[in-house]
Formats: C-alpha cells, structure tokens, sequence
C-alpha cells in the first residue's frame, strides 16, 4: 500500500514527530528517507520538502510525505497509518 501525502511540515519537525509515530527509533534515516525493518514488514517514510507556501502574511512549510507498506496486512497497515496521522495531526479549528 502507498499513501502520498502533503503536510504542513519542516524536516525538523518531521524527524522529531517520527520515532513516536512509528512507535519506534529503530529505523534508518537516509536524509530523505526513513526505513523501518521489523517483524518481516517494511514500512518506509519518504520526505521531501516543497516551497513554502504564502498565505497573507503566513509562510507555511510544506513536505510530500510518502509511506510505502510492505508486507503488511491491510489492517495492519491501516493502523499504522492512522498512529502516524494521529502523531502528525496538527489542531486546527
């Protein structure tokens, strides 16, 4: 399964948000990728930043983000996806 995604982002704040939204710290980090290997599943996190974007006075970072499933169950892949959005969610309204 893949998702492709465009969030309100900076690499810092991705990398911060990132090991408890994959419940992890065991994954590698490539400068533009984050792999994690466990359980015979592969899941990888691809970040690239775009331009920011302007909105009246507001700058607003922004990233494509990437999550490649690999040997997961749907289920299990949609449960990882909904931790990640739950930990990337940002309050609003």
């Amino acid at each position: 399964m893949r998702v492709v995604k465009t969030m309100a982002l900076t690499e810092k704040a991705f990398l911060e948000t990132l090991p408890r939204a994959l419940d992890s710290d065991a994954y590698t980090w490539d400068g533009e990728r984050a792999v994690l290997a466990r359980d015979g599943r592969v899941l990888s996190v691809t970040f690239r930043p775009q331009p920011v974007a302007c909105l009246g006075g507001f700058r607003i970072p922004r990233a494509d983000v990437t999550l490649d499933f690999a040997g997961y169950s749907e289920a299990d892949a949609e449960a990882a996806l909904a931790r990640f959005e739950r930990y990337f969610h940002r309050g609003g309204g």
